[in-house]
C-alpha cells in the first residue's frame, strides 16, 4: 500500500513532467522550493496580455507564484500574482490571488496552470462572473460583453500532456559505399 508521503512524491514527479511540457516561450518557470522533480514551489513568468484596469489598460507579461500545499494534491495550488496591479478579471482577486472555481484532484498541475492561464486571457469558456473573486471587475466584464474585448489574447496555449521534445532515433546508413 502506497503511504500519503510516496503518493504526493508521484504526484509531484507527474506534475513536474506536466511543467516541462508547457514550458517554452511564453512559460518560463523555476523551482523557489524542492527540486525536481519534486518541486513545491515555482515562480512563473507569463507571456500572455491580459487586462488590468477597466480604461481597459493591459499588460503583456506576469510574474506567478505557485505553491503546492502540505495537503496537496487534496487542496490545491496557491497562485498569486506578484506582477502589479492584479488582473482586472471577475476571477482574480483584487490582492493578486487566482480564484480557482473548482478543485477536481485529477487535474495535473500543468492543466492547473494553463487554466489560470486562460483566464489571464480572458477566455469566455472559463471566465465564471456569477461568483466573481472582485464584483467590480465582474460587472465591468458584464457591461462589456459584446465589445469585442474578450478574449485579450488568442494565443495556443501548450499541451501539458504533449512533450515539446521528440527524441530522433539513430538511423544507421542504408549502404555502405566503399571506394
Amino acid at each position: 500500500m502506497v503511504t500519503p508521503q510516496e503518493a504526493r512524491k508521484i504526484r509531484l514527479k507527474n506534475d513536474h513532467t506536466e511543467m516541462v511540457n508547457i514550458k517554452g516561450d511564453l512559460i518560463q518557470w523555476k523551482s523557489v522550493k524542492g527540486e525536481a522533480p519534486y518541486i513545491e514551489a515555482y515562480e512563473l513568468v507569463v507571456k500572455i496580455r491580459t487586462i488590468t484596469g477597466s480604461q481597459p489598460s493591459y499588460r503583456n507579461e506576469h510574474t506567478i507564484y505557485l505553491e503546492l500545499p502540505s495537503a496537496y494534491p487534496n487542496s490545491p495550488p496557491e497562485i498569486y500574482m506578484r506582477t502589479s496591479p492584479p488582473p482586472f478579471h471577475p476571477n482574480w482577486y483584487s490582492s493578486g490571488k487566482w480564484c480557482y472555481g473548482h478543485w477536481e484532484i485529477s487535474e495535473g498541475l500543468g492543466h492547473h496552470v494553463i487554466r489560470m492561464i486562460r483566464t489571464l486571457q480572458f477566455d469566455l469558456e472559463i471566465t465564471n462572473p456569477n461568483s466573481p473573486a472582485n464584483g467590480s471587475a465582474s460587472e465591468w466584464f458584464l457591461a462589456k460583453q459584446g465589445k469585442n474585448l474578450f478574449p485579450c489574447d488568442r494565443t495556443v496555449l501548450p499541451d501539458p500532456t504533449k512533450s515539446r521534445f521528440q527524441i530522433q532515433p539513430q538511423t544507421k546508413p542504408k549502404f555502405n559505399i566503399q571506394s
